[in-house]
């Protein structure tokens, strides 16, 4: 116990000095020692440097690159990243003469341009060939292709090669290029697991999600020859997106509205251009005379979005009701919830008055609409539900 009681007071001026010597760090590199005053990307720079930083910025980028994640990149967003440099491989499997410093790159498409290290190790007079390769990414379409020749002076010993990448509008997946080392003036491909590195183009547009305007059914009149579905293109309009529909028949009731019969059977596909951002669905509604009053329903699916990277909503099925009067069917619904609510309280039991008295649910009002519970309703309801209670007590009406 002594020993340590000893020990205390160097450990604790062992710490005051690191902590002297931190202070002293910031001052020199930050200007300042109050450590909430430090922007921390700018001190990881000048402990690590800047190609560490902007390794460490990728970390989750390459994560995603495993689990198969997308990396979240806002339109138009400049991002050069590198990651997996050449520095980690064995010299066995190292090129003696040249090669790239960094075996794989990533950058945004709106970044316009890379530029691509290129070491000379002995730091002697040469050149080097440098040629892109297509993989995904294509030449002329998502970069601008790369024949050069690099040539070192004595003592030189890295040079850039820049390549152009291309901007567009449509939505597409991550692809790659390759950049490949060759000998000057032979042309023979250098060996080297350095001698050649992977390019990948970020794309950072949005197409969007596909979605129904309407949240409830589309009220389609029986007098008018035509309704239409509205379709809407929400979170982005980022090139030419494709969604596919149909009608369908809901099932064999009476309420169900009949192709040929009742409507006009419609398929197809709708294509929102750039920029795009509503479609309509145009479906005849046929006449008839035979019936006075309508009231029978199909469907509208939506389905196959294209692009991959266009989203459809989870409601991707629509129903449609064919009505003689919107209004009026409203109305009649609203009627006929009343006369069942009347009858159901001519039917009431002293069991069913406390069940009444302690549920808290959704409602229709006078149109015929869901209403959901506001908090107001249940506060309101749970501070006198034991007044609900007590007057559960009296008897139902029809007792009387």
């Amino acid at each position: 116990m002594k020993e340590k009681q000893g020990e205390g007071p160097k450990e604790d001026k062992e710490h005051r000095e690191k902590i002297d010597d931190m202070k002293a760090f910031l001052r020199d590199t930050m200007k300042t020692d109050q450590i909430d005053k430090v922007d921390i990307d700018e001190l990881k720079k000048q402990i690590e440097g800047e190609g560490m930083l902007s390794r460490m910025k990728y970390r989750r980028q390459v994560q995603n690159a495993f689990t198969g994640k997308r990396p979240a990149i806002a339109k138009g967003e400049v991002m050069k990243q590198e990651h997996e440099h050449a520095e980690f491989l064995e010299e066995k499997f190292k090129n003696q003469d040249y090669g790239f410093n960094c075996l794989h790159y990533s950058v945004s498409e709106a970044s316009g341009s890379l530029k691509v290290m290129v070491v000379n190790k002995k730091g002697t007079a040469g050149s080097v060939r440098v040629v892109t390769q297509d993989a995904e990414a294509k030449a002329g379409e998502d970069y601008e292709k790369v024949d050069t020749i690099l040539t070192f002076g004595p003592g030189e010993k890295q040079k850039f090669v820049e390549v152009v990448i291309k901007d567009d509008d449509d939505w597409e997946p991550d692809e790659d290029f390759y950049m490949q080392l060759y000998g000057h003036p032979s042309d023979e491909e250098l060996v080297g697991q350095d001698t050649r590195t992977r390019i990948t183009i970020i794309d950072d547009d949005k197409p969007g999600q596909i979605y129904f305007q309407e949240s409830k059914a589309v009220q389609a009149l029986a007098t008018e020859p035509e309704c239409e579905v509205v379709i809407e293109r929400r979170n982005g309009s980022d090139g030419v997106v494709t969604v596919d529909y149909v009608t369908l028949e809901l099932d064999q009731s009476e309420q169900t509205a009949c192709a040929g019969r009742d409507f006009e059977h419609a398929k197809g596909t709708l294509e929102f251009k750039q920029g795009e951002t509503e479609k309509r669905i145009p479906i005849q509604i046929l006449q008839r005379d035979d019936v006075q009053g309508r009231d029978e329903s199909f469907a509208v699916q939506l389905s196959n979005v294209y692009p991959a990277g266009a989203k459809l909503s989870k409601k991707s099925f629509m129903i449609v009701n064919i009505v003689t009067d919107v209004e009026n069917k409203r109305k009649q619904d609203a009627l006929a919830q009343l006369m069942e609510r009347i009858q159901e309280e001519n039917e009431i039991t002293w069991t069913k008055q406390f069940i009444n008295a302690c549920m808290l649910h959704p409602s229709k009002n006078e149109d015929g609409d869901i209403v959901d519970v506001e908090p107001l309703d249940a506060f309101v309801h749970f501070a006198v539900i034991g007044w609900k209670l007590i007057f559960a007590l009296v008897p139902p009406p029809h007792y009387c």
